[in-house]
């Protein structure tokens, strides 16, 4: 059996993180062995499934960076500053000696990192893209944008130095094929993307299985946070704008400032709203509504603000009536396999196309404005929540959904996609 690294993002993205521990322990039940890399921050997010972690790049992302944002320029999603140290050597310690992996998995938006590694170390490897890409969005296109954006000199410096000496001084174009020939992963079923002529992947494309639920990669118990306690006798309301929430901040605090006021409105006393709002935004929103020491509250009662939750616990609530999201892949699968109504706010990126993806499989209501008012989300609860077609339709998507989900696991998509990759010449 191989032995599997799996590097799901550079970044603290749960959304990109977690599905991978599903997919971890499938193939650690089919007798691979199996360890996770990352920064120091993501760590925390394996953690509770016990899975083996290895601390890389430290350096340069410390504890605590995710919050703190230290490296220029701020607020920009990815940073190059990790690129030359890979090419010197900075993941030797994965990569070289008897622990080297047979096979990386790395998230789509790690693809420009993966192909320096594969170039410097000889691994194979296969992509896992946890959201859904339009089919000209490859990976190869995303390293060759990276690199085109450097400065010359540096993406040269980048190519030569993982390149054998025969082929340094390789084009761009010649420099990414790997990744325009390498197998990829969507962990979600087709049935739920676009079927438009436009719409359609190469063959190395596979939808495998959604990879939702997660259970402890060893013997020991999952360890999550603290369970959302429901007031007695009221329906919960769940809303989230994701791990990426930094990148549209002022959205979401909009957003969620909205959803406080629609508790507010009459009928809301039989609720209770539950929001998760990342680490960065909770701590605001806490003192803007007088939750800190000394403070008086302003919060209505039927609310709580958490930083971070288990959604497929509070998701599964028997109590949960609507989720409010913004449109991140992985809480909307969640949200569809525990049947629960959506309320898809976009606040960006592809939670546009989601958006219409939900529209499309009737499982949720789209806002006909990009900030619906607290009067506009309380009309769409009520009809979200009324809505006996939503309901058909999630128990639908549930039933397909669960085709691949509850394979065992020598017989699910992804075991497939990796043994092929492992077993090529």
């Amino acid at each position: 059996m191989a032995k599997v690294t799996i590097w799901p993002d550079i970044y603290k993205e749960q959304g990109h993180w977690l599905p991978c521990v599903t997919l971890a322990k499938t193939l650690i039940t089919v007798g691979h062995t199996v360890r996770f890399m990352g920064i120091k921050d993501c760590e925390s997010i394996v953690t509770p499934y016990h899975g083996s972690f290895d601390v890389v790049l430290s350096d340069i992302y410390p504890q605590g960076y995710t919050f703190e944002n230290k490296l220029e320029p701020r607020d920009q999603r990815w940073k190059p500053h990790h690129l030359l140290p890979i090419t010197r050597g900075a993941l030797s310690s994965v990569f070289d000696g008897a622990n080297k992996p047979d096979i990386l998995v790395s998230g789509f938006f790690a693809s420009l990192e993966t192909l320096l590694i594969h170039y410097k170390y000889q691994v194979k490897f296969a992509i896992i893209t946890t959201y859904l890409r339009h089919p000209q969005d490859d990976p190869a296109i995303l390293a060759k944008t990276k690199l085109i954006h450097l400065p010359e000199a540096v993406a040269r410096k980048l190519m030569d130095a993982v390149l054998p000496a025969n082929k340094k001084g390789m084009s761009i174009e010649e420099f990414v094929e790997p990744l325009n020939d390498a197998k990829e992963m969507i962990p979600c079923p087709e049935a739920f993307d676009f079927t438009d002529p436009d719409w359609v992947h190469k063959a190395q494309v596979t939808y495998v299985e959604p990879m939702i639920e997660r259970v402890s990669l060893t013997a020991e118990a999952v360890t999550l946070p603290d369970p959302v306690t429901v007031p007695a006798e009221k329906k919960l309301i769940y809303a989230t704008s994701g791990s990426m929430v930094q990148d549209y901040e002022s959205r979401a605090r909009v957003f969620f400032r909205s959803l406080i006021s629609m508790m507010q409105t009459q009928g809301m006393d039989n609720y209770f709203l539950v929001i998760a709002a990342g680490h960065k935004l909770n701590t605001q929103l806490r003192g803007e509504y007088g939750l800190v020491p000394g403070g008086t509250s302003i919060l209505p009662a039927n609310v709580a603000l958490r930083d971070w939750v288990s959604q497929l616990d509070v998701l599964g609530n028997p109590t949960t009536a609507v989720a409010f999201l913004h449109g991140g892949l992985a809480t909307i699968k969640e949200a569809m396999w525990k049947e629960v109504p959506i309320v898809i706010v976009p606040h960006g990126k592809d939670q546009l196309e989601n958006a219409r993806r939900i529209a499309r499989a009737g499982v949720g209501l789209v806002p006909e404005v990009g900030e619906p008012t607290p009067e506009q989300l309380r009309q769409l609860l009520t009809s979200a929540t009324a809505s006996t077609w939503i309901r058909q339709n999630l128990a639908k998507f549930r039933d397909i959904f669960e085709v691949d989900e509850n394979k065992p696991a020598n017989q699910k998509p992804s075991v497939g996609v990796i043994n092929g990759v492992l077993a090529a010449p």
